[in-house]
């Protein structure tokens, strides 16, 4: 919505108006004329286009509005029919929010209107009532936090004068851009509630204090980052840790929220014509010998033309898919395979040429890999034989024998000129080894998503350059959303490419294996240099490496939080478990010590959400997580607003809302459905942005996380889906006693009592008190959820505190077996 012309000339036309019809005019007696003035202030003066207004509507109960405001409907306009005013009216200044109650009180006339818009917008879902009867105006909430509406707040505007001096405020107020954005309702709230309260990290000294590790959580953690996180880069055991860790990506996890089918049409939202990669030929056929890698017969028709672009979010797995194809590949077809695998996620930032230093990485990855100096002068002549041939046959033939030196010299020349256009050398030298020598080549562009867009996009150009030579089957990793917008507007909107997607393996299957073998690793089974000068300090590591290992797999609930909250992201499951080991918040010697004694030790799921909340600070804030949020914080005085990420979450997986076929709901759809709990607009958009940002809901590219979305563009102009992230907070995580005591803090408590003893409470790290913060804050929030009053068949806050009761029970248990008899 957008008015049609601008304020200044709004108030010409509102002067002119009032010059051909005074306001002393006999005729503003009549109904009609009203109605008249009513639909010229809102058409010629206030700019508003027919599209966005309805007038005379029915309601469910039989009642028929008179305007209502909005596409969906923002505000009802209640027109005086009768033909007497309001009366004299208490004075007061239209600039300036007025109580509701006098008003009424001295107007019956009015009473009786505020009273029926009232209705109106209950049965309409309309946040915003206006009542006009010609020369007086009143807007005000039909939704208040807490009361009655007739104790709320107003504008109110007395004559017809006053439209005019007070011209610019109900421009702000009543143009179609005013009631968009809700900046009546918007400042009536302010006026009502102008600050938020404090957090109760404001009263900690030191809020985003770090907690540091002692020596021993030192070594641990050092040990552990080798074993399960840089170990799949070293040489010497490479081979060993693909064959013994590799998840294949067609696995299917039974411990996400969400279906493998909703996972597979997160790409097909991309790009329709994306599948998954089709298995080894050497795998499902150990007979075949031909050196083919994939039975997909497209591989060969493409081939010749164009790389194929994989695409699948940042960790997802990629590179690891890339490492195993290779080392999947039978001993002998492995042996006549260049296998080129250049990281654009660690390597080559500096340079300025994206393009010069992917060929140079080629030629030192052939020299240092394969021994081929593509630069000798023998590989030189096989390589360009056709051209040299040339040259033997040209010019400079006769000097062969007439001056051989001086031949030499221009054939020398000759050869550095070859070689000088790195490009076309570097294709010739794939040429000659896959047509010259027959091997088979394979190149890998990997982790240009992590990288940003315009470099992606050269990264494409590269390899479609490096595939067009038809010598080297060429890979390159994209994100979606680079792919999404490259498509349309970007290098690849030129080009027809294979699409291959990639999707998570279950993250309880991976950190697993990842153990397994890390343990081998530790105890010496699998030989690992840069461990033999340390191994006097394994036996502690294999210890937690066994306990850790032994609580995923005997505890369901621990590979369910793995496995959603970290979102099909497979290096962050790595890096949550792997900073998990020697985490200043988790006690290491201890779990270390009841290893050693009972050998059964079982780590608690409150020990790793714990460690997902705070990462190494003393505190949980919002930087404190990678995988947390805060979804009790609000951008506005209103304790509803708590409910209001939660509801999102709740909404997007409920059957309620209209989804596409791949899940997704438009965001002005979810605007609508928050409208009907009492949330304006600006309230949904500041959640919709967070909850995007925090991956707890996702659009099909990304948007807020990945995909910039300038500030002027509102966020119900994108689809919504929620995220096994947003679905382990909602259905798993957000009333459990872990995610209570440690948001606690970080959120606005409007109730003085509940506000007091949390902040009491709030720098404390001893259980019992954390116990008392965290119960006080599930007290608090349970007020407010009865005050609230929002009735969703698909979210409901008092059962989501009663399954997470049994967390809170756990720490009673402890305390009272702790405490002194």
């Amino acid at each position: 919505m957008q008015s049609k012309h601008e304020m200044t000339d709004g108030r010409q036309k509102l002067k002119a108006i009032l010059n051909d019809r005074p306001s002393d005019s006999a005729d503003w007696n009549e109904a009609t004329n009203r109605f008249q003035f009513v639909d010229r202030l809102l058409l010629e003066c206030l700019g508003w286009q027919t599209p966005d207004i309805k007038v005379e509507q029915y309601d469910e109960a039989g009642g028929r509005t008179d305007y209502e405001l909005g596409n969906p409907i923002r505000a009802i306009l209640e027109a005086k029919r009768e033909s007497r005013s309001f009366g004299d009216l208490p004075a007061g200044n239209p600039s300036k929010v007025r109580k509701i109650e006098p008003l009424l009180d001295a107007s019956k006339e009015l009473k009786e209107a505020f009273n029926q818009c009232l209705i109106y917008c209950a049965l309409k879902g309309s946040r915003l009532g206006i009542v006009c009867n010609g020369p007086q105006l009143m807007i005000f909430q039909a939704v208040v936090q807490s009361g009655p509406p007739s104790e709320g707040e107003c504008y109110f505007f007395d004559g017809f004068d006053s439209y005019v001096k007070n011209f610019d405020l109900l421009w702000k107020l009543l143009s179609p851009e005013g009631v968009r954005e809700n900046r009546a309702y918007r400042d009536i709230a302010i006026h009502r509630s102008p600050r938020l309260p404090q957090k109760a990290s404001e009263s900690i000294p030191d809020p985003l204090r770090h907690r540091y590790r002692s020596d021993f959580q030192e070594n641990i953690r050092t040990l552990s980052s080798l074993l399960l996180e840089e170990i799949e880069e070293n040489s010497d055991v490479r081979k060993s840790f693909y064959d013994d860790c590799y998840v294949s990506i067609e696995a299917n996890s039974r411990h996400t929220m969400l279906s493998k089918q909703i996972i597979l049409n997160r790409y097909k939202r991309v790009v329709a014509s994306s599948s998954s990669p089709k298995p080894l030929r050497d795998r499902v056929d150990p007979k075949a010998k031909d050196g083919t890698i994939y039975k997909d017969p497209s591989f060969e028709k493409g081939l010749s033309s164009s790389p194929f672009v994989v695409l699948g979010d940042v960790g997802v797995g990629k590179t690891s898919f890339f490492e195993n194809l290779f080392f999947q590949l039978e001993e002998q077809v492995r042996d006549d395979t260049v296998f080129l695998h250049i990281n654009l996620g660690n390597q080559g930032a500096l340079t300025l040429d994206l393009r010069v230093f992917i060929v140079r990485e080629i030629k030192h990855l052939l020299r240092q890999n394969y021994s081929i100096n593509i630069d000798s002068e023998d590989f030189i002549k096989t390589a360009h034989h056709k051209e040299i041939a040339v040259f033997e046959t040209g010019p400079n033939e006769s000097l062969k024998e007439a001056n051989p030196a001086e031949y030499a010299i221009r054939r020398a020349d000759f050869l550095n000129g070859l070689v000088k256009d790195q490009s076309s050398h570097l294709q010739a030298s794939l040429g000659h080894l896959c047509f010259g020598q027959e091997r088979q080549l394979i190149v890998v562009l990997d982790n240009a998503d992590q990288r940003d867009y315009e470099t992606q996009q050269s990264a494409f150009l590269v390899a479609q350059e490096l595939a067009a030579g038809g010598s080297a089957l060429v890979f390159v990793a994209l994100r979606p959303s680079t792919f999404y917008e490259s498509k349309k507007r970007g290098a690849l909107s030129g080009y027809q490419n294979k699409v291959f997607s990639i999707t998570p393996p279950p993250a309880g299957e991976v950190i697993q294996r990842r153990l397994q073998f890390a343990i081998r690793v530790a105890e010496g089974e699998q030989r690992l240099e840069a461990l033999d000068s340390i191994r006097f300090r394994l036996g502690g590591i294999v210890l937690f490496l066994r306990a850790t290992l032994r609580s995923i797999r005997s505890n369901e609930e621990i590979r369910t939080f793995l496995g959603n909250i970290t979102g099909g992201n497979v290096r962050s499951v790595i890096e949550l478990i792997s900073s998990f080991f020697g985490s200043p918040n988790v006690e290491a010697e201890k779990i270390i010590r009841i290893e050693e004694e009972a050998g059964n030790y079982i780590v608690p799921l409150h020990e790793l959400t714990k460690h997902a909340l705070l990462g190494e600070y003393s505190y949980y804030n919002p930087q404190s997580s990678l995988y947390a949020c805060n979804i009790f914080d609000v951008s506005t005085s209103d304790p509803r607003e708590h409910f209001l990420k939660p509801l999102l979450v709740a909404f997007l997986y409920s059957n309620s809302g209209i989804k596409n076929r791949d899940g997704y709901v438009s965001g002005e759809a979810i605007v609508t459905e928050m409208q009907k709990f009492g949330f304006t607009d600006e309230q949904t958009q500041n959640s919709l942005r967070k909850l995007a940002r925090n991956r707890l809901i996702e659009t099909p590219v990304l948007h807020y996380r990945e995909t910039l979305v300038p500030d002027s563009e509102q966020p119900e102009t994108f689809h919504y889906r929620v995220t096994s992230v947003g679905l382990y907070h909602v259905r798993k995580w957000f009333c459990s006693f872990s995610f209570l005591d440690a948001v606690s803090i970080d959120t606005p408590i409007f109730d003085a009592s509940h506000r007091d003893k949390i902040v009491s409470l709030a720098a404390s790290f001893n259980i019992a008190d954390r116990y008392r913060k965290a119960l006080a804050f599930r007290e608090y929030l349970e007020d407010q959820w009865l005050s609230a009053d929002i009735s969703a068949q698909y979210f409901d806050f008092a059962t989501s505190v009663r399954q997470a009761v049994p967390t809170f029970a756990l720490v009673e248990k402890y305390l009272k077996k702790s405490s002194p008899r």
